[in-house]
């Protein structure tokens, strides 16, 4: 039995949209390695049915699913490229904005001066 979730109707289209291709693009992995659903669902350790909501782009379906599947399919690496701070291009010109403007000299006092 599904869950009932609102993150379905919640998740914005073009994220809705992401969720789906990832979704075809392990797909076509498992079908590429001739793995059928019970197959892969067998050494993922999940039902044939989530691995099917997983590959139709049920975005309620667990991170936890998500990594399995790229485990099995050898290709962990790809989700560890997922959000990487060098890709977060818009986080990287605030933390620029907030950077300061000018760097000057520490001003010294006599008290520094004096040996």
């Amino acid at each position: 039995m599904t869950r009932n979730s609102l993150s379905k109707e919640g998740l914005p289209t073009p994220a809705q949209q992401a969720v789906e291709v990832l979704g075809r693009n392990i797909r076509i992995a498992r079908k590429r390695r001739g793995w059928s659903l019970d197959e892969m669902a067998g050494s993922m350790l999940v039902t044939r049915k989530t691995l099917s909501r997983l590959e139709n782009g049920d975005p309620a379906v667990g991170l936890s699913v998500l990594a399995a599947a790229l485990h099995v399919l050898n290709m962990t690496d790809d989700l560890k490229k997922v959000a990487t701070p060098e890709s977060d291009s818009v986080g990287m010109f605030y933390e620029k904005q907030r950077l300061p403007r000018r760097v000057g000299k520490k001003k010294t006092s006599a008290d520094d001066l004096d040996f």
